[in-house]
Order: C-alpha cells, then structure tokens, then sequence
C-alpha cells in the first residue's frame, strides 16, 4: 500500500460528528500559508444525496467532480470556502475510489497538501494522517472500530469548543504531514 504523506484523511464515526467542520477548520489554518486542495469520497450508498449534497445534474466523465460553487451548503463547497484552492467530489463503489483517486491526483500538484473527508479511502492508500472525529456521547458505527485502529489521531467533538488538536497540526514540504511534535507520523 502506497504512503501518501501529503495526505490527511478525516474520517467520522458517524454522521454529523464534526468531520466537516474539522477538515475546514484544518483548510483555512493552512491555507494562509500554502495551496492546499480538498477532496470528499463517498462509497456508493442509498440516498446518498441527502447526506453529501445532490451532484445528480452533473454530468460525469468520471466519478470525479471538480466543484466550482461556493456557495452552496455542501461540504465540498465549504472546502472551498474555507480556502481550498481546487476542491473535488469522488463518488464510487471500491473500483471507482481507486480509479477516481488515481484520476485525483494526476489533477493536482505533485506534493500539494491534500485534506480528504472519507471513511474509505484509508483502505487502499496510508496517508501522511489519519483522523477519526467522533463525539462523546454519540454511537460509533461499526466499520469505524477499525478505522480507530489505524487512526494517528482520535478527535472528540462536542460541536461547541472546536478542536484543540488543530494547533498541533502543520504540513512540511519534506516531511508531508505532521502532529504534535513536529515529527512525520509513522505506523
């Protein structure tokens, strides 16, 4: 499995914990010093829709969507807002992750720094950081007892304090990714 150190995945134990919000929080800090790009993955579930915002009227060479507005409330569109240079929507069952991630990274600059919101992309790429925002006193689904297993770091969100571990984040153009002491994480 290829190690992708300019890679940050924040993954959630479930829906509406704080992944989101995080990996926004995490853009705009960074993006005041570098080009940093947002990419959103989602497995192919029912009613997809509700949860990730509609990307139905597009139209798709690829399951990769460049997102252009905004505006809107989805979360590739807060990416944006938060100060992400180019952010993308990828959208697939397993084969399509890794076609669409492959597709992904040839869009984007070599060792740019990259803040992925998906609970699946872990699987078939290390990245330099592997998040899991959960809350205190939600459930956990079970899928994401593994990804707590592989995690660099567990981030509780109780939607108020915001994260103090954002602080102890920071991207080197050597190193890739890097918490707390300033040292590239290693497994």
């Amino acid at each position: 499995m290829e190690k992708l150190t300019n890679l940050l995945i924040v993954a959630g134990a479930g829906r509406n914990v704080g992944k989101t919000e995080f990996a926004c929080r995490l853009i705009a800090r960074i993006s005041r010093q570098m080009e940093i790009y947002g990419l959103k993955v989602s497995a192919v579930h029912p009613d997809e829709a509700i949860y990730h915002g509609d990307h139905s009227t597009q139209l798709f060479t690829t399951n990769l969507y460049e997102e252009s507005r905004s505006d809107l409330d989805k979360d590739t569109s807060r990416m944006l807002r938060a100060g992400a240079k180019k952010v993308y929507y990828l959208q697939g069952d397993d084969e399509q992750i890794c076609t669409g991630f492959e597709e992904f990274q040839r869009r984007i600059p070599l060792s740019a720094p990259v803040v992925c919101e998906s609970s699946s992309l872990w699987k078939y790429v290390r990245p330099g950081l592997l998040v899991l925002v959960k809350t205190a006193t939600g459930e956990t689904k079970p899928r994401s007892l593994e990804i707590a297993e592989h995690a660099s770091l567990i981030v509780e969100s109780d939607g108020l304090s915001g994260f103090s571990q954002l602080k102890s984040i920071a991207y080197s153009d050597v190193h890739g990714w890097l918490y707390g002491s300033g040292q590239p994480v290693h497994e």
